[in-house]
Order: structure tokens, then sequence, then C-alpha cells
């Protein structure tokens, strides 16, 4: 049976105010040489490293998607592209570099290995004995009972897909005759449901954010791999450097790890998937208001006056933002 197509992007002719630095606890964070980290924004209190959490009945979820993408007010080609689907409950930004080089190539490359690898996921199927389920194990530490095998294969399962992404644009640079850490590139933020649980897994390399909005209070779930991100982190002492300095792409070297963690999911959640051509020109406070006014509206809607926002404080980049609305699906 051909696979369906997930959404395409759509671009209309409307480009954004300030980033904002802080990033919310209230997960449970997969990273490099860290481990599991379970943290609680509501309890963190209550938590201690290495404990053991009962975790609730799980209830199934599903979102729905919208999205939007806008070359803006200042670039004469759209380099980002997105890419959502009902059917797998992945919704992925992409925002390419390179310019002549190919970022739109870039950007369309990646989305389209990450969500082939997703789509031939199954989630009662065994990993290859070559896989990388030794790190998954050893990054786990002292929350891996807490995780179940589906959680533990869709971990495993997103993190190839964003490295078999990552090996494209490497062998599209080599082909195209750049060097190492020269070509093409693109940032990647995404989230992907866990069929059956209230469980997301939220990956992320670069600066294009995930946001959560959920009871009026919008939260950035993912932290910038930027330059200036690693400044504000280590004090902001002496000159800040340009903020569109990223530390971490697809396709600028051989091995890049993205950033992956889980977060439970509630009924109502609305989560924004965009990149930096919105959070470059609209503070938290003007998303939230936006959020406030179609959480249960029409997203596509909400796309559009994202977009249109960010064009009418500059549009000095292209704007991609994906909008989701989690339901209960009992």
């Amino acid at each position: 049976m051909e696979r369906p197509k997930a959404a395409q992007q759509e671009s209309v002719s409307l480009a954004v105010l300030e980033p904002l630095s802080a990033v919310a606890a209230g997960s449970i964070w997969l990273l490099p040489g860290r481990g599991w980290q379970l943290q609680d924004a509501d309890n963190r209190d209550s938590l201690a490293p290495g404990v053991t959490v009962p975790m609730p009945d799980q209830v199934a979820f599903h979102i729905e998607f919208a999205g939007l993408s806008d070359v803006g007010r200042s670039r004469s080609r759209n380099e980002d592209s997105f890419n959502i689907s009902d059917e797998t409950q992945l919704a992925l930004v992409c925002d390419g570099m390179g310019g002549h080089a190919g970022g739109d190539i870039a950007s369309r490359t990646a989305a389209e290995a990450i969500v082939d690898c997703v789509y031939e996921y199954d989630p009662d199927g065994l990993l290859d004995e070559d896989e990388d389920t030794e790190q998954d194990e050893e990054r786990t530490v002292s929350e891996s009972d807490n995780l179940t095998p589906d959680v533990g294969r869709s971990v495993a399962t997103i993190r190839r897909a964003v490295q078999v992404a990552n090996q494209r644009l490497v062998a599209l640079n080599q082909e195209r005759g750049f060097p190492d850490g020269r070509g093409m590139g693109t940032t990647v933020v995404g989230l992907w449901l866990i069929e059956g649980t209230d469980k997301i897994v939220i990956f992320h390399a670069g600066d294009s954010r995930l946001y959560r909005y959920r009871a009026g209070e919008l939260r950035q779930l993912t932290r910038d791999h930027s330059l200036y991100q690693a400044w504000l982190d280590n004090g902001g002492h002496g000159t800040p450097p340009h903020r569109n300095i990223i530390v971490r792409a697809l396709g600028t070297m051989r091995d890049v790890e993205p950033e992956v963690s889980l977060q439970a999911v509630a009924d109502g959640d609305v989560f924004l998937i965009c990149s930096d051509g919105l959070t470059s020109m609209l503070a938290d406070s003007a998303i939230a208001e936006v959020l406030t006014q179609y959480a249960s509206g029409d997203l596509k809607e909400g796309c559009g006056r994202l977009v249109a926002l960010a064009n009418e404080h500059g549009g000095h980049d292209n704007v991609t933002v994906v909008l989701g609305r989690c339901r209960s699906a009992a």
C-alpha cells in the first residue's frame, strides 16, 4: 500500500519580536552522557535523583495539527520546511541554511528522511543488534525502569531518524565537493506522539523551538543550540554573541546527536513548533496572546495570525509555524 503523503507546507504572502531564553522543566530529558533526568515543574521539590516515580494509568491521546510557512519580508527564497502527519502523529519544522548551497534542499531532505523513518516504525518489532540500544540503556540510568519497551523503541527510532537525515545531508555535501562543515545544513525540531499513550517524544538540533501552551501558560520545552544560549548559560558576561550562530545542526558534521526528551501531555495542550523566523520577531508574551485566542479555535487561523505578526514586526527571515492541539482519545 502506498504511504499516504503527510501534509505539505503551505505558503502565503503574509514574517517577528524578541526571543525568550528561559527553558521549562516538567519533562524527562534524555541528554547525551547525562542519563534520564526526571523534572516536574509542579512537584520538583518532591522528586530526588534516582527515585522511582509511580506512573499513573495512561490515557491515549490524539493531536490535531495545522501548519504554515512564509518567505517573510526580506528573503527571496523560503529555506524552511515543515511536515505534519495525522496518521503517524508526527510534526516537525526544519530551517535550512546555505543559501545558494541549498538550504531549501537541506530542510526538505531532512524532513522527508525523518518522516520516512517514523513511518517505517514497528512498535512490536525488535531493534537490530547493531543499532544504538546500548547507548540508550547507558543514557536511561536511574529512570530506565520507568520506560516501557514501546517508549524506549520510540526514542531510539527518533534518534536514528535524525541521524539518518544528517547522514543524507553530509553525503549530499560531499557529492557537491564541499569540505566538512561547509555546504547545506538545517535545524530540526519536532514531536511524535507515541501511539496509545500520553507521551510525546520531543527532538531538536539547532535554534528552532517547541513550546507548550497549557492552562494559560506558555513554556519553551527546547533549549537553543546556539552560541548566544551558551553565553547566557555561562552567566552572560561580556559582549553577547550574535543570536543566529548555532552550534548544532544537521549536515554540518558527520555525527550529530539530537537532544531528545519525553513529555506527558494533557487534554487541551497546544504545542507550537517554529523556526527562529517567528521567535526572533515575537516575544513570548505576544505568542502567548495569540495562543490564548486560538487554543480552542481554528489552528490554521492561529498559524496565519502568528505568521502575519512576524511579518508586521519586520519579517527578517522565513517564518514557519506548526500548531498541534492534544485531545483525549477516550
